[in-house]
């Protein structure tokens, strides 16, 4: 009886895992197999003893996750106890061994010559990716930073089927009431077959400060052995990927307002033989609701019709959580004001694309709510902005995960008004269940 209570809660999982997390394999299709260069070191029966010549999957990007990603496809390119094809004949791996391995095949080998250059196809392979533990500091989300990238980055590399991360919690604590008794590794593996899975991999972020030191481990979850880790100290991330995933809330009471914004005194002409300028700066003298103090944008256009005056926010963001914004704003006058996001390629993030929203602004305050999935790309961006940045027109995709930018503003294209103010506050993203108003 106390067998069956361990195992059914199990069983449940395994069916709800299988129709759920695991790829369709319905149609009995084979797996993708993927091609490598291998020459012959010894044969003998049924047997090959083989160096295989691992492809490199790196990108040029310099991103360390792409580093660790390019790590874990080398080291577990070829695995033990998994099917592999040589020049068209079939075969398991019996042993590996860095870069060799040995094949056995289920009849003897016709011609087998040392020095031989052989085709090598190794099968697409699941891999589980298990929440990493982040240890020491206060910077936990960073965990889930790294998690989310290295995730992203195997899926690039074209070698892995990735099992979804959210439907790991739900097995791990399963299997934490069920078998109390088990190692981690073998909870591990318990975890990785009941996904159908080939690989689990699992690790460490240990925070020292001015680096990270990383520990993963790849487990083999046939033979349930460790492959070889991954680890390394690094800077783990450049300035780039450090991007705040967590609620913005600015109503700049604090006396220590955000540093991404960019303030702008008011001294000079923007463009040279153009008198229109514009300033940025904290007012302490208007507020939104019980709010006594803004962030203010004062403009004069003074005759040109190409000036835009806008606050920046310069703060990396990961804004793939939230459905759209919402914040105060107020003029001195009616004005046709600008809202955007700007957003990097993954591959380049000088690469920007500029996301519009538009909006009204009167003499009263105003709360101004935008959905991000109503954001538009404007034709004058795609035509001139884009290409000054890099950006290919036609590509514009708006990534959330990749917010390098908000900008609130407003033209003199869009507004007949020579000089005026704006004043912006109670800015705040809205998402989870609640839908737009």
């Amino acid at each position: 009886m106390k067998s069956f209570r361990i195992v059914f809660p199990l069983f449940l999982v395994f069916l709800l895992l299988a129709c759920a997390a695991t790829p369709d394999k319905s149609n009995n299709e084979p797996a993708k197999l993927f091609a490598a260069g291998g020459t012959v070191l010894e044969c003998q029966g049924s047997q090959m003893l083989l160096a295989i010549d691992i492809p490199d999957f790196s990108k040029k990007s310099g991103s360390v996750v792409d580093d660790i990603a390019n790590q874990v496809v080398r080291k577990s390119y070829i695995l033990e106890g998994t099917p592999i094809t040589i020049d068209g004949q079939k075969g398991n791996v019996t042993e590996v061994r860095g870069s060799q391995a040995r094949i056995t095949f289920d009849q003897l080998l016709p011609s087998c010559a040392p020095g031989r250059k052989v085709s090598v196809h190794v099968p697409k392979k699941t891999i589980a990716v298990v929440d990493f533990e982040v240890i020491g500091g206060n910077r936990k989300e960073k965990g889930r930073v790294v998690l989310e990238g290295l995730t992203s980055a195997l899926i690039d590399t074209g070698q892995f089927i990735v099992v979804e991360r959210t439907k790991l919690p739900a097995l791990m604590n399963e299997i934490q009431l069920s078998l109390s008794g088990m190692t981690k590794r073998e909870k591990d593996g318990l975890a990785g077959k009941l996904l159908s899975a080939d690989l689990i991999l699992t690790g460490t972020l240990t925070d020292l400060q001015e680096e990270w030191e990383i520990n993963l481990r790849i487990l083999n979850v046939r033979t349930g052995q460790a492959l070889s880790a991954v680890a390394m100290k690094t800077r783990l991330f450049k300035q780039m990927e450090l991007r705040d995933s967590g609620p913005w809330i600015e109503d700049f009471e604090s006396a220590d307002p955000d540093p991404a914004w960019v303030l702008r005194a008011e001294t000079a002409p923007v463009k040279k033989n153009k008198k229109a300028n514009f300033s940025v700066h904290f007012d302490s003298g208007q507020g939104a609701e019980d709010s006594s103090r803004s962030l203010r944008i004062d403009f004069d256009f003074s005759g040109d019709k190409d000036f835009f005056a806008f606050a920046n926010n310069y703060k990396k963001r990961d804004l793939t959580l939230y459905n759209g914004i919402e914040f105060f704003v107020k003029g001195t006058g009616k004005f046709n004001g600008q809202f955007y996001i700007l957003t990097s390629h993954p591959d380049d993030p000088n690469r920007i694309d500029q996301w519009t929203a538009m909006m009204v602004v009167d003499k009263t305050w105003k709360k101004i709510r935008i959905p991000f999935n109503k954001m538009f790309i404007s034709r004058g961006w795609i035509k001139k902005g884009a290409q000054k940045t890099g950006a290919v027109p036609g590509d514009q995709v708006l990534r959330l995960n990749r917010v390098e930018g908000i900008q609130f503003g407003v033209g003199s294209n869009k507004n007949d008004a020579v000089s005026g103010s704006i004043w912006i506050d109670k800015i705040r993203l809205y998402g989870g269940s609640e839908m737009p108003g």
